[in-house]
């Protein structure tokens, strides 16, 4: 990006980010401008969308002012309107007078269906053979992430990508691509075999599950119950493909239901320590959890239970329905509203404090970390969502109904709403407010994928554009429209994508299709307490991992989806 006018001060830039991978010709198209001099775009600025071609100008708007956000000030270019494929180039003026314009070779390209065709396979399948290939073949599985580690969680999360992917775009995949899906299940669903039968070696009764094959044994609530969930879905999927490992993925999904069941939560009673507070925004001085089970390892039994249902074990049913009331037990009333936010949940039921997106931090053998490790899906109404689908009749289905409006609506419009680019905040800390970026350190791309999930789902029930707006708000800050990379040179934005779009950022592992661990109010892996003052875009976390895209997949496969059968 050429800067004609202001000169600059060391990480006081004047910045333009854009998709670096592009743009879908029919969804929302924006890029950002940002600054931290309030005045420096006028009420006047405009800008001037031109084909690289023959620098024709295609469109021209006003460049829209944005509130005040994590220090910077903000200025949306809305090009939605043009909706011609072909390779772009912006130029925003002010009083007539051009200040900048994005460089011709790192164009705004607009296509139909961009943002798949160039980032499905790579993100799903072609990154994952990879993973597989340096994978420790005596357990399994794939690489996880940046360190020797293959946590079970992490693998549960791809699995429910891939199960995504193929019950829901499956009809944009070939036979071939179909195969190779259901191969990488299989290969991710027996390591969670592996590690269920590894806790069962170690002395917990069958259906218990450890967090990692070689390095850590722990067995967490929350794995027990995402296994139950993931393996039900997978035998059901598989079933006409691979009867055999279809029954037996579905016996183990019961068992670890009927344990985590029985015994859950498990707590781990040497967790202590000031870590637990800033993970959970709990009370500075509470060092252990309560024992109590936390409401996204009661969402994950309903899922487990959905899932066991919808497999063929009808017994099932009831007993997540039982698991859905204790969740609806747990949201936010208006009258205890937290800046005006309800409709979001309690983290237990003794205490006030909510739950936030991820609580995934790290996976050492630090005892406190057992207890955080896994929580990855962020307010995942998703199988409440499918309850109200498949059991139109049932008593609960109004309230059902209520619990999900009331979050769409209360929580998740307006706390995705108190950002310029619509992501989904970390969550709501007493004393502080609503973050994005404070408070945890393990990644918050993952987040942004699920986030976009969830919006479609809200679009598909209320037909209401504005969820289309927050789906690709998210997505798109993973592919380059974000706040930008302060410590770069100007021409700072990129894909959070590794090898994907006119530029992108490195991973350790240089693994084509993963996505980094994304923007951080702290260091990468650096825990401090969660304010509203630290809470900024500041680092940038370059490791990469299952976790992210899988958080992606799902989110594209229900962009599409839904798109195309609304």
């Amino acid at each position: 990006m050429s800067i004609n006018v202001f000169s600059q001060k060391p990480y006081d830039y004047t910045l333009l980010t854009y998709s670096q991978v592009g743009y879908d010709i029919l969804m929302p198209k924006n890029a950002m401008v940002q600054n931290t001099d309030s005045t420096f775009l006028s009420t006047d600025a405009t800008f001037t969308l031109r084909r690289i071609s023959d620098n024709k100008k295609v469109l021209k708007g006003k460049v829209l002012k944005m509130e005040k956000k994590w220090g910077k000030f903000w200025w949306k270019v809305d090009f939605s309107n043009y909706q011609k494929a072909g390779t772009y180039f912006l130029e925003i003026k002010d009083h007539k007078k051009t200040l900048f314009a994005s460089k011709k070779e790192l164009p705004i390209i607009i296509e139909k269906n961009r943002m798949w065709n160039k980032t499905w396979y790579a993100t799903a399948l072609s990154h994952l053979k990879k993973r597989d290939s340096l994978s420790y073949k005596l357990e399994g599985g794939w690489k996880d992430c940046g360190s020797p580690l293959q946590e079970v969680s992490s693998h549960i999360i791809m699995l429910n990508a891939l199960c995504d992917l193929y019950e829901l775009t499956g009809s944009k995949l070939s036979t071939k691509e179909k195969q190779e899906t259901i191969e990488q299940m299989i290969i991710g669903a027996n390591y969670v075999a592996y590690c269920q039968d590894l806790a069962e070696e170690i002395g917990y009764k069958e259906g218990a599950v450890v967090h990692e094959a070689r390095q850590n044994l722990k067995v967490v609530t929350g794995n027990v119950a995402k296994t139950s969930m993931i393996l039900a879905r997978i035998g059901r999927i598989i079933k006409d493909i691979n009867s055999q490992k279809s029954i037996e993925y579905i016996q183990r999904s019961k068992k670890s239901f009927e344990w985590i069941d029985q015994y859950g939560p498990v707590l781990h009673w040497d967790n202590r320590g000031k870590e637990y507070a800033i993970v959970h925004g709990a009370p500075e001085k509470m060092f252990m959890p309560p024992k109590e089970w936390m409401t996204r390892d009661l969402v994950m039994m309903m899922w487990a239970g959905l899932e066991l249902y919808k497999a063929g074990e009808t017994e099932y049913k009831e007993r997540s329905v039982l698991y859905a009331k204790r969740v609806m037990a747990r949201q936010v009333p208006e009258e205890k509203a937290e800046d005006g936010l309800y409709g979001h949940f309690y983290t237990y039921d003794s205490y006030d404090f909510t739950e936030k997106a991820n609580i995934h931090c790290g996976a050492w053998s630090a005892n406190y970390k057992a207890y955080n490790q896994g929580g990855h899906f962020p307010h995942y109404l998703i199988p409440m969502i499918e309850m109200m689908q498949l059991w139109p009749q049932h008593n609960d289905n109004a309230n059902w109904h209520k619990t999900v409006k009331s979050f769409a609506y209360n929580y998740f419009v307006p706390a995705t709403g108190q950002n310029p680019f619509k992501i989904l905040p970390a969550g709501y800390y007493k004393g502080e407010g609503l973050l994005n970026f404070s408070g945890w350190y393990h990644g918050h791309n993952k987040i942004f994928g699920y986030a976009a999930g969830l919006a479609m789902e809200f679009y598909h029930l209320y037909d209401d554009d504005q969820f289309i707006d927050i789906a690709m708000g998210n997505l798109n800050w993973i592919t380059g429209l974000h706040s930008g990379f302060h410590k770069n040179d100007r021409d700072f934005s990129a894909s959070m994508i590794v090898g994907i779009g006119n530029r992108s950022k490195a991973d350790w592992d240089a693994m084509t299709g993963t996505i980094t661990n994304g923007f951080e109010a702290f260091k990468q892996f650096k825990l401090e307490r969660p304010t509203k003052k630290a809470d900024a875009p500041t680092y940038f976390g370059d490791e990469g991992g299952i976790h992210h895209p899988a958080g992606w997949i799902s989110g594209l496969t229900r962009l599409y989806y839904y798109q195309e059968n609304n």
